[in-house]
Order: structure tokens, then C-alpha cells, then sequence
């Protein structure tokens, strides 16, 4: 009785690290596309711009940081894009007032000018 739960116990432990070695291959393959990011990190990632947008005394700079526009280039034409639109929606959703206007002006000053669609308009809310 005791060699059959050795044999059994052996058996699961096998496919357990079996399995467990096939997810972690699967993980660590490299993929074709850049990981899609969700809203919690897009958020993260904008963190280069809160210097600009926040509200005072919370604004420490009167210009954003090239890095602030190439995260919000790059979040605003991302398939999460619209996470950003929180910030417009919910000014206190960091815990502290950001500057609505200095949000905006982000799509002025850090996307292509003749761009036709601007942050504010991506993040309205139609219908």
C-alpha cells in the first residue's frame, strides 16, 4: 500500500513540475508584439508628466519632459489609450488635483500638430 502512494505521489509531483516547466517556456517565449499594458501601468507610465500636470503647489515644472511626451504619444495611440482619459474624468483618481488644462495641452504640445484628434476628443464620452 505504502509503494502504490509512493508510485501515485512520485506520479503527481512528475506532472506537476512537467506542467509547471511548459508555462514557464511558454512565458518566457519571446512574442512577436510588444505586451499589451493595462490601465494600472499605462497610469504608472505617465508618471514623467505629473510634474507638469499636476496642480499647484504639486506642479514643479512649466514645460513637460520629452520623456513625458513620448509615454503620453505612445498611450494615447495605444489600444489602452483611453486609460489616460481617467486623469481627464477623475482629476483625484491619484490621490492629488492634476491640472485639467496642462492635460490637454499635452495632445498640443507633445503629439503631431496636424493631428485632427486631440486627447480631449478621444476621451469624450459620446452617446
Amino acid at each position: 500500500m505504502a509503494t502504490k502512494i509512493t508510485g501515485v505521489f512520485i506520479l503527481i509531483l512528475t506532472i506537476t513540475f512537467s506542467s509547471s516547466s511548459a508555462v514557464t517556456a511558454t512565458q518566457q517565449a519571446p512574442s512577436s508584439s510588444p505586451p499589451v499594458l493595462t490601465c494600472t501601468e499605462e497610469l504608472v507610465m505617465f508618471s514623467p508628466c505629473l510634474p507638469y500636470v499636476s496642480s499647484p503647489p504639486n506642479n514643479m515644472s512649466e514645460t513637460p519632459d520629452p520623456i513625458c511626451c513620448s509615454v503620453f504619444t505612445s498611450s494615447v495611440h495605444s489600444s489602452t489609450g483611453n486609460c489616460l482619459c481617467y486623469l481627464l474624468r477623475q482629476p483625484m483618481i491619484l490621490g492629488f488635483p492634476l491640472d485639467r488644462s496642462r492635460l490637454i495641452s499635452l495632445s498640443q504640445i507633445c503629439t503631431d500638430q496636424n493631428s485632427e484628434e486631440s486627447f480631449e476628443s478621444l476621451c469624450s464620452v459620446s452617446g
